[in-house]
């Protein structure tokens, strides 16, 4: 199964802000006791890229990939540090290709129709639709029509409470941020249990929505 495969057929990545290469491992190993294998590290600092190299050192199976690049050289460092897909939060022509030149999955960001087109002109494997929550589900739906084939993630303001709306709005996959993994907490008592607990629970809204 390949890296696109993968975040599909999970249909949940988890998208960890903060991390460090000292405290990355065990989120990682509880999010993938939970039945989350796509694993989205932001790089806005130095420790993003860092953690990225920890888990592609550590994790065979998982789906790695770097959040927030905005530009060729955030990802072409999230690429060295063995991330296999760009997930960015704009749409940006030159990530795309040079993603897609170095051979990872590109995940632009886009909010309106257009930015969806070019995105898939410029060879974009998925869209990133962004800010999800400010935009609802009938957007996904009614989008979905005149652009049936590129695959959709839908991110910022997903929960378990709205999850199954997109889904059944034929969003192909979610981005769960703070509601799964919140850094600043992974050293508190019982937590790594809790973001096992709640992986699991997106993981299942995720079949319940789609019917399996």
């Amino acid at each position: 199964m390949d890296i696109k495969e993968k975040l599909l057929e999970g249909g949940v990545i988890a998208v960890i802000r903060h991390a460090n290469k000292d405290n990355i491992i065990p989120v990682v190993k509880a999010l993938i006791a939970g039945g989350i294998i796509g694993i989205e590290i932001t790089v806005e600092n130095d420790g993003g890229f860092e953690a990225i190299a920890a888990c592609r050192n550590a994790f065979d199976d998982i789906a790695l990939g770097a959040g927030t690049v905005v530009s060729v050289e955030s990802a072409r460092r999230a690429i060295e540090s063995g991330a296999t897909f760009i997930f960015s939060p704009i749409l940006s022509e030159e990530v795309v290709k040079y993603s897609k030149e170095q051979g990872v999955l590109s995940i632009p960001g886009c909010y309106s129709p257009t930015e969806i087109f070019h995105a898939v002109q410029w060879g974009a494997d998925m869209v990133k639709i962004f800010p999800a929550a400010n935009l609802g589900p009938s957007y996904i739906k009614n989008i979905r029509a005149p652009l049936p084939a590129i695959p959709m993630v839908v991110t910022g303001g997903i929960d378990l409470h709205n999850l199954g709306d997109f889904i059944r709005a034929s969003a192909d996959a979610v981005g769960i941020g703070s509601q799964l993994v919140d850094m600043k907490k992974v050293s508190s008592e019982g937590y790594l249990d809790l973001i096992t607990e709640n992986a699991k629970k997106f993981v299942a809204a995720v079949k319940e929505a789609r019917g399996k």
